[in-house]
C-alpha cells in the first residue's frame, strides 16, 4: 500500500494534505483521466461547448452552452473508486492530517 500522503493508490491515486483548517484532497491523477477522456472521446461535445460559448449574444438569464455541459458529464465518470482496505487508509490519512483521534 501507499504512504500516508497517498493513501489511495490505485486506480486513481488521491493524495491528502494538511491545511492549517483541513485538509485537501489532490485527485490529479483522476483529473487527467477525465481530461484524456474528455477531449479524445468527446471532442465533438467540447468543439459544441466552445462555439456556443463563443456566440456573440445578450445574455437572457440562460445559457445555450450549459445543456451541453450537463450532457457532457452525464457521460464522462465523476466518481472516483476507491476499494478495500483503501477506504479505510484514506479515512485514516484524512483523520492524521486534520489531527483528529478516532471516530468522529
Amino acid at each position: 500500500m501507499a504512504d500516508s500522503r497517498t493513501p489511495v493508490d490505485g486506480p486513481f491515486r488521491i493524495y491528502v494534505e494538511r491545511t492549517p483548517t483541513g485538509v485537501t484532497l489532490d485527485v490529479s491523477h483522476f483529473i487527467e483521466a477525465v481530461l484524456v477522456d474528455v477531449f479524445t472521446e468527446h471532442a465533438d461535445e467540447v468543439h459544441d461547448i466552445l462555439t456556443e460559448q463563443a456566440d456573440a449574444r445578450p445574455y437572457d438569464g440562460h445559457r445555450a452552452e450549459s445543456l451541453l455541459v450537463e450532457r457532457l458529464l452525464a457521460e464522462v465518470s465523476t466518481r472516483i473508486p476507491v476499494y478495500g482496505r483503501q477506504c479505510v487508509a484514506l479515512a485514516d490519512s484524512i483523520r492524521a492530517a486534520a489531527g483528529l483521534r478516532g471516530a468522529a
